[in-house]
């Protein structure tokens, strides 16, 4: 597989609206902790129906995909509060999560590896505004126009996808885990 792009405001909020409807509708039961498990989110864009990634892995390589785009499918407004992946395989190390609007950036920037040599139109996102770490609303019915993006570097073979979006929020009060569909793939020669 090879890093993909997609361009355009309009394709971009498409895209974000996508996302969203995938994360499901409302909320739901408790998960222990006092933390429910969250339906309000839905999961749009390419990487709820397949698996985005990298193909010629190499130990060593640092890479960023992108989160599904997230649509409020709720009657109220939801403030995302942070996001991680739930199933990361050995050889594959977290660096960090950021968050990013396709408002700032030149549209929804699916992923790239860093340790390339940029070739024209790359974007590098270190270039925009990360909103990680502040909480941002969607309001009911809408599709956001922030996506969290996962920094990793392979540390050794990866032999499985990494899986499992998390998107924690607050509505009414209330907070919320949801897992929302996605998959990458870090495929090494």
């Amino acid at each position: 597989m090879s890093s993909t792009r997609t361009s355009g405001r309009v394709r971009a909020r498409a895209l974000a609206v996508a996302a969203l409807l995938a994360l499901a509708t409302g909320c739901a039961g408790e998960t222990g902790g006092g933390v429910a498990a969250g339906t309000a989110l839905q999961a749009e864009g390419p990487g709820t129906t397949g698996a985005l990634g990298f193909s010629d892995v190499k130990v060593g390589d640092v890479y960023r995909m992108a989160f599904p785009l997230t649509r409020n499918t709720s009657k109220q407004p939801v403030s995302v509060t942070g996001v991680k992946l739930l199933d990361i395989p050995a050889g594959a190390k977290v660096l960090g999560y950021g968050v990013y609007s396709v408002k700032d950036t030149p549209g929804y920037r699916l992923g790239y590896q860093e340790t390339a040599h940029p070739t024209a139109g790359d974007v590098d996102l270190d270039k925009y505004p990360d909103y990680a770490g502040h909480p941002y609303t969607i309001k009911p019915g809408v599709l956001s126009d922030k996506y969290a993006v996962v920094r990793l570097r392979v540390t050794g073979r990866v032999t499985k996808p990494i899986t499992g979006c998390e998107a924690d929020y607050t509505q009414a009060g209330q907070t919320y885990h949801q897992t929302l569909n996605c998959k990458f793939g870090l495929d090494m020669a």
